[in-house]
């Protein structure tokens, strides 16, 4: 069982090619996102208590994150392409379901505990998120 944060599923106009990030340009933000993305699941995993296997960085057309039931924390390296209020929130979800593999109540208090005010970067992915995945 794998637990998600999904882009959107509509699609906006913005996916016209002078828009998508050119293969330079991927390669070092997956570089970048390799490098730190990492470190900020430590620091986070750390705060909040919580063990977990490996991180893996891609570039996903459909994913923020996810966790799987093996405890590893998948992430879009275009999270280092947002705020960082809202890299953080990310973070702070995929680890919140190392201990609640759902999205009940019990989990957004854990999320909520860890950042409170976490409805705000929400808010941005379903705002901003699509423009910026959709570059990929």
């Amino acid at each position: 069982m794998q637990q998600d944060i999904n882009a959107s599923d509509k699609k906006s106009d913005s996916g016209n090619v002078e828009n998508k990030f050119t293969a330079s340009e991927l390669a070092n933000i997956l570089i970048d996102a390799k490098i730190k993305l990492p470190r900020l699941v430590s620091h986070y995993a750390k705060e909040m208590d919580i063990e977990y296997e490996n991180v893996f960085i891609k570039a996903q057309k459909t994913r923020w994150g996810s966790c799987s039931d093996r405890g590893n924390i998948n992430l879009n390296c275009l999270l280092t392409q947002v705020p960082p209020y809202v890299r953080r929130y990310v973070i702070v979800h995929e680890l919140a379901h190392r201990k609640e593999m759902n999205h009940s109540e019990r989990f957004w208090k854990i999320v909520a505990d860890e950042m409170p005010d976490y409805q705000k970067s929400v808010r941005w992915l379903k705002k901003h998120g699509d423009s910026i995945i959709d570059r990929l």
